[in-house]
This record gives C-alpha cells, sequence and structure tokens, in this order.
C-alpha cells in the first residue's frame, strides 16, 4: 500500500505542473526569461517549455515533500537513492573533520539531506526561512531547532556563529546551499554564461573550523534521486582566504555541468539564488532605462 501512495504522490507534480503552466502566465513568463539567461537556442520554444514544465513539476514536489519524507526509511533508500562518491564523504568524518556540503537549487534538496539522515548521516540544515512548529509532525514535517540552523534575524548572527562553528568543529556536516543570493561578502565566477556574485561567509566559516568542503549534487525524477558527492575542494586551505575564489569558481562551474545537462532540474530558476538576483538586477537596470 505504501509503494501505491507514493506513486500517486509522484503523479501529483506532473497534474501540478500542467496546470501550473498554463494557468500561471506571469509566474511562467519570468521562468522562460531565466531560461533564456543561459540557453543558447532561443527559437527552441519546445525545450524552453520543457524546462518551464519541469520547474513548476518540482514545485509540484516541494508541496508534496512534507508528507513524503515521514515515509522514508531504509526501503525506501534502496528502492528510490542512488549514491555516488560516498567515499569522500565517509572518509572525511572517518578523520574527526566537520563537513560543509556545498550544495545547489537543483532537484529537490529537502528530500536529498533528508535521505542522507535516514542513511545514517547527521545533517544539520542552515536556513533563512522563518521556523515552524508543526501541529501533526508525524504525517507532516518541517524543519526543527534541533537539526537546522535557522539565519533568519541579522541579530541573531553572532549565535548563528557559534553554533554553525561549533557544528564543524564537533566533526558534522552542514548542508549549505552554495548558490544562494543573500549574503554580504561575495565572489564573482562565471555561472551559466554571466558574472554572478556567489556569497563566501560559509566558507570563511568553515575554514575557521578547519572543515572539509564537499561539493554535492542531487537531481530527482519521477521520484527516483540521485545522490552525488564530489571530491572535497578545500585542499586543506593552505591559502586561507586566497582559496574562496577558487572554491567559488570551482562549485560554479561544477553546478553550471550539472544544470546545462538537467536544465528542467535547476530549481535556481525559482529563487532566491543568485540567478535570480542577476535577473531582478537586470529587470531593474532595464526599468530605470525606460524612465530616463
Amino acid at each position: 500500500m505504501k509503494w501505491v501512495l507514493l506513486k500517486l504522490a509522484f503523479l501529483y507534480p506532473r497534474i501540478y505542473s500542467f496546470f501550473c503552466y498554463h494557468r500561471k502566465a506571469a509566474r511562467r513568463k519570468e521562468f522562460e526569461e531565466k531560461v533564456l539567461l543561459f540557453y543558447a537556442n532561443r527559437d527552441d520554444a519546445r525545450t524552453v517549455r520543457r524546462i518551464v514544465r519541469g520547474v513548476f513539476e518540482l514545485r509540484g514536489v516541494r508541496k508534496m515533500m512534507r508528507y513524503l519524507i515521514p515515509w522514508m526509511d531504509r526501503r525506501v533508500i534502496e528502492r528510490f537513492v542512488k549514491v555516488e562518491g560516498r567515499q569522500y564523504l565517509d572518509e572525511t568524518l572517518g578523520k574527526g573533520r566537520g563537513v560543509l556540503l556545498m550544495a545547489g537549487h537543483i532537484g529537490v534538496p529537502h528530500l536529498a539531506f533528508n535521505a542522507l539522515r535516514v542513511m545514517g548521516y547527521d545533517v544539520i540544515l542552515l536556513s533563512g526561512v522563518t521556523p515552524k512548529h508543526p501541529k501533526h509532525p508525524k504525517i507532516r514535517y518541517y524543519d526543527t531547532h534541533e537539526n537546522t540552523i535557522f539565519v533568519h534575524d541579522p541579530s541573531l548572527s553572532e549565535t548563528y556563529k557559534r553554533r554553525i562553528l561549533y557544528t564543524l568543529r564537533s566533526g558534522k556536516i552542514i548542508y549549505y546551499d552554495g548558490d544562494a543570493g543573500e549574503g554580504r561578502v561575495k565572489e564573482r565566477a562565471r555561472f551559466l554564461g554571466k558574472e554572478m556574485d556567489f556569497p563566501t561567509g560559509m566558507l570563511h566559516l568553515a575554514h575557521q573550523a578547519n572543515a572539509a568542503l564537499i561539493p554535492f549534487i542531487h537531481l530527482f525524477k519521477r521520484g527516483n534521486m540521485r545522490l552525488i558527492f564530489k571530491e572535497p575542494v578545500d585542499r586543506g586551505w593552505k591559502e586561507g582566504k586566497g582559496e574562496y575564489g577558487r572554491i567559488v569558481r570551482e562549485f560554479a562551474a561544477l553546478l553550471e555541468s550539472y544544470v546545462l545537462r538537467y536544465p528542467e532540474q535547476y530549481l535556481g530558476i525559482y529563487g532566491p539564488t543568485v540567478l535570480d538576483r542577476y535577473y531582478r538586477h537586470g529587470k531593474e537596470e532595464d526599468q530605470r532605462s525606460s524612465e530616463a
């Protein structure tokens, strides 16, 4: 019965995508404009439509995931999850080092890091949303204070920093969206054919904690997940802050390679990401030019 319900749950996003594509005209137009920022063949309307429909489908999965996550167990992992490069994570943790998983808005992040939790990894999420209190935690998932560092209140920034450093120095894992648009200090990297600014605040804290930086790509298609760990990119922090720019550029190039292969899975088109900030800035510039 559980497998039947899971299959039905994965059917919902496809239905959601169909209706959103045809009824949410303003959002569809925004997604199309963002796709055309990095998709070279602007005359290929069919491919653009497929990509936009794919992003809407991921949004549909996100609406269902809060009910899916409480069902996740080892049998679900064995049936629906494929893991690559796991040795990079295990070897690093085996040395007692903390790990900053540098991920991106591709696939369905919450399903990915919760799959890792079911697999036995102590993963702490770094989240900028306002924490919520679940009324029915057994059937509806929410990020909790125990497994999440909420960074929604700037006045508590020192508290956040202390917990981040403590977590990484304790040999645990923090999941971090490396393509997030927020951040005060940034490094510029070429991403999807444009120069975009990536935040480096978490790199600074990982450097202080001597934590390893492991790129983490997660893909999702019709209920099946592919979790991909890459070789650590911190190189032992030999050059200190001088490494930040290189790390950002390497991560941006890696994420870009997967986005170009699986553009319909880049939820970063929805935002808030470096791509979204680039798009918004361009729209503001166009508006100022038209008003001048």
